[in-house]
Protein backbone atom coordinates (compact mmCIF):
# COMPACT_ATOMS: atom_id res chain seq x y z
CA UNK A 1 0.00 0.00 0.00
CA UNK A 2 1.39 3.55 -1.05
CA UNK A 3 2.44 5.64 1.83
CA UNK A 4 -0.36 8.62 0.80
CA UNK A 5 -3.05 5.68 0.80
CA UNK A 6 -1.77 4.87 4.20
CA UNK A 7 -2.20 7.91 5.78
CA UNK A 8 -5.85 8.67 4.00
CA UNK A 9 -6.53 5.62 5.96
CA UNK A 10 -5.15 6.59 9.22
CA UNK A 11 -6.91 10.57 8.99
CA UNK A 12 -10.35 8.74 8.63
CA UNK A 13 -9.90 6.39 11.38
CA UNK A 14 -8.44 9.82 13.58
CA UNK A 15 -11.10 11.63 12.71
CA UNK A 16 -14.28 8.53 13.56
CA UNK A 17 -12.43 8.50 16.76
CA UNK A 18 -12.21 12.18 17.54
CA UNK A 19 -15.95 12.32 16.80
CA UNK A 20 -16.70 9.34 18.65
CA UNK A 21 -15.37 10.32 21.55
CA UNK A 22 -16.28 14.27 21.30
CA UNK A 23 -18.40 15.30 24.78
CA UNK A 24 -19.61 18.15 22.52
CA UNK A 25 -20.88 16.41 19.93
CA UNK A 26 -22.85 14.02 22.36
CA UNK A 27 -24.35 16.96 24.34
CA UNK A 28 -25.24 18.73 20.94
CA UNK A 29 -28.71 17.62 19.90
CA UNK A 30 -28.58 19.32 16.70
CA UNK A 31 -26.00 19.93 14.49
CA UNK A 32 -24.55 24.07 14.15
CA UNK A 33 -25.62 25.13 10.96
CA UNK A 34 -25.78 28.86 9.85
CA UNK A 35 -24.43 31.71 8.30
CA UNK A 36 -21.08 31.15 6.55
CA UNK A 37 -18.89 27.78 6.32
CA UNK A 38 -15.29 26.88 4.89
CA UNK A 39 -13.52 23.78 4.99
CA UNK A 40 -10.05 22.71 3.84
CA UNK A 41 -9.67 19.16 3.34
CA UNK A 42 -6.22 16.41 2.33
CA UNK A 43 -6.49 13.15 0.78
CA UNK A 44 -5.81 10.77 -1.79
CA UNK A 45 -7.02 10.59 -5.19
CA UNK A 46 -6.94 8.94 -8.44
CA UNK A 47 -7.10 10.45 -11.64
CA UNK A 48 -7.45 9.79 -15.46
CA UNK A 49 -7.80 11.30 -18.74
CA UNK A 50 -10.21 9.73 -20.88
CA UNK A 51 -9.65 10.98 -24.62
CA UNK A 52 -11.17 9.73 -28.42
CA UNK A 53 -7.63 8.40 -29.50
CA UNK A 54 -7.01 6.93 -26.13
CA UNK A 55 -5.93 3.05 -26.60
CA UNK A 56 -5.75 2.90 -23.04
CA UNK A 57 -7.55 4.38 -19.91
CA UNK A 58 -5.12 3.86 -16.82
CA UNK A 59 -5.48 5.75 -13.76
CA UNK A 60 -2.64 6.82 -11.75
CA UNK A 61 -2.84 7.65 -7.21
CA UNK A 62 -1.36 10.89 -5.80
CA UNK A 63 -2.32 13.66 -3.16
CA UNK A 64 -4.93 15.45 -3.45
CA UNK A 65 -6.64 18.98 -2.15
CA UNK A 66 -10.01 20.14 -1.97
CA UNK A 67 -10.91 23.89 -0.41
CA UNK A 68 -14.97 24.50 -0.29
CA UNK A 69 -16.78 27.72 1.43
CA UNK A 70 -20.33 29.09 1.28
CA UNK A 71 -23.52 30.17 2.83
CA UNK A 72 -26.64 28.61 4.18
CA UNK A 73 -29.76 28.62 2.52
CA UNK A 74 -31.39 26.65 5.43
CA UNK A 75 -30.47 23.69 8.14
CA UNK A 76 -30.63 21.34 5.08
CA UNK A 77 -28.91 23.17 2.33
CA UNK A 78 -25.49 24.78 1.75
CA UNK A 79 -24.98 26.79 -1.16
CA UNK A 80 -20.92 27.53 -1.97
CA UNK A 81 -18.27 26.85 -4.54
CA UNK A 82 -15.47 23.88 -4.12
CA UNK A 83 -11.72 23.82 -5.61
CA UNK A 84 -10.09 20.48 -6.15
CA UNK A 85 -6.54 19.64 -7.28
CA UNK A 86 -4.71 16.69 -7.68
CA UNK A 87 -0.92 16.17 -8.99
CA UNK A 88 1.33 13.81 -9.89
CA UNK A 89 5.19 13.74 -10.29
CA UNK A 90 6.23 11.21 -12.20
CA UNK A 91 10.11 11.69 -13.03
CA UNK A 92 9.57 15.68 -13.71
CA UNK A 93 6.31 15.12 -15.61
CA UNK A 94 4.53 16.91 -13.47
CA UNK A 95 0.53 16.01 -14.25
CA UNK A 96 -2.85 18.19 -12.92
CA UNK A 97 -5.98 17.75 -12.47
CA UNK A 98 -8.42 20.22 -10.91
CA UNK A 99 -11.47 22.05 -11.03
CA UNK A 100 -13.49 24.91 -9.67
CA UNK A 101 -17.59 24.60 -9.03
CA UNK A 102 -20.24 25.47 -7.98
CA UNK A 103 -22.01 23.33 -5.43
CA UNK A 104 -25.21 22.64 -3.39
CA UNK A 105 -25.02 20.73 -0.40
CA UNK A 106 -28.09 18.71 1.04
CA UNK A 107 -28.56 17.25 4.47
CA UNK A 108 -31.42 14.86 4.31
CA UNK A 109 -31.88 15.08 7.82
CA UNK A 110 -32.37 18.57 9.92
CA UNK A 111 -30.60 16.91 12.78
CA UNK A 112 -27.94 14.44 10.73
CA UNK A 113 -24.42 14.93 9.86
CA UNK A 114 -24.23 13.20 6.72
CA UNK A 115 -24.32 14.79 3.45
CA UNK A 116 -24.79 14.63 -0.33
CA UNK A 117 -23.46 16.93 -2.64
CA UNK A 118 -23.81 18.22 -6.26
CA UNK A 119 -22.31 21.02 -8.77
CA UNK A 120 -21.28 21.76 -11.91
CA UNK A 121 -18.00 23.61 -12.94
CA UNK A 122 -14.77 23.42 -15.10
CA UNK A 123 -12.44 20.36 -14.89
CA UNK A 124 -8.99 20.81 -16.21
CA UNK A 125 -5.84 18.98 -16.97
CA UNK A 126 -2.30 20.18 -17.51
CA UNK A 127 1.43 18.43 -18.21
CA UNK A 128 4.49 20.09 -17.87
CA UNK A 129 5.37 19.02 -21.31
CA UNK A 130 7.57 20.89 -24.09
CA UNK A 131 5.17 21.65 -25.77
CA UNK A 132 2.43 22.11 -22.91
CA UNK A 133 -0.55 19.78 -22.87
CA UNK A 134 -3.58 21.14 -21.28
CA UNK A 135 -7.51 20.81 -21.66
CA UNK A 136 -10.35 22.56 -19.54
CA UNK A 137 -14.30 22.13 -19.92
CA UNK A 138 -17.84 22.05 -18.53
CA UNK A 139 -17.77 19.18 -15.71
CA UNK A 140 -19.73 18.00 -12.95
CA UNK A 141 -18.58 17.24 -9.24
CA UNK A 142 -20.67 14.63 -7.15
CA UNK A 143 -19.89 13.86 -3.51
CA UNK A 144 -20.73 12.32 -0.35
CA UNK A 145 -19.32 13.18 3.19
CA UNK A 146 -20.38 13.56 6.92
CA UNK A 147 -19.71 16.15 9.42
CA UNK A 148 -18.08 15.01 13.09
CA UNK A 149 -18.66 17.50 14.88
CA UNK A 150 -15.31 18.16 17.71
CA UNK A 151 -16.74 21.32 18.95
CA UNK A 152 -19.52 23.40 18.28
CA UNK A 153 -18.69 25.03 15.23
CA UNK A 154 -16.38 22.92 14.37
CA UNK A 155 -15.88 19.35 12.36
CA UNK A 156 -13.79 16.90 10.97
CA UNK A 157 -15.52 15.85 7.56
CA UNK A 158 -14.78 12.83 6.03
CA UNK A 159 -15.44 12.90 2.68
CA UNK A 160 -15.70 11.10 -1.15
CA UNK A 161 -16.30 12.64 -4.59
CA UNK A 162 -15.83 12.63 -8.35
CA UNK A 163 -15.32 15.45 -10.73
CA UNK A 164 -15.22 14.51 -14.39
CA UNK A 165 -15.45 16.86 -17.64
CA UNK A 166 -17.78 16.26 -19.79
CA UNK A 167 -16.08 16.97 -22.46
CA UNK A 168 -13.01 19.54 -24.27
CA UNK A 169 -10.28 19.10 -26.63
CA UNK A 170 -6.75 18.26 -25.98
CA UNK A 171 -4.20 20.93 -26.66
CA UNK A 172 -1.03 21.09 -27.08
CA UNK A 173 1.16 24.09 -26.81
CA UNK A 174 -2.07 26.41 -26.98
CA UNK A 175 -3.11 24.61 -30.48
CA UNK A 176 -6.53 22.81 -30.64
CA UNK A 177 -5.69 19.24 -31.68
CA UNK A 178 -9.47 18.09 -31.71
CA UNK A 179 -8.86 15.20 -30.20
CA UNK A 180 -11.48 14.99 -27.15
CA UNK A 181 -10.21 14.44 -24.04
CA UNK A 182 -12.46 14.45 -20.25
CA UNK A 183 -10.26 14.70 -17.38
CA UNK A 184 -11.68 12.69 -14.29
CA UNK A 185 -10.95 12.57 -10.13
CA UNK A 186 -12.18 10.42 -7.41
CA UNK A 187 -10.75 11.22 -4.37
CA UNK A 188 -10.97 10.69 -0.85
CA UNK A 189 -9.96 12.46 2.37
CA UNK A 190 -10.62 14.71 5.76
CA UNK A 191 -11.59 18.41 5.52
CA UNK A 192 -11.18 20.98 8.21
CA UNK A 193 -14.79 22.87 8.65
CA UNK A 194 -15.77 25.71 10.46
CA UNK A 195 -19.59 25.76 10.63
Amino acid sequence: MRTSSRWCTLALALACGLAAASPARAQQKEPYREGFWIGFGLGWGSASISCSECTSNKRWGSEAITIHLGGMLNKQLLLGGELNAWSRDKSGLVETVGDMSAVLYYYPSVTGTLFLKGGVGVVVYDANTSPKLESGGLGINVGVGIDLYVGRKFSLTPYASFVTALGGNLKVGGTDTGVGVRPNLFQVGVAATWH
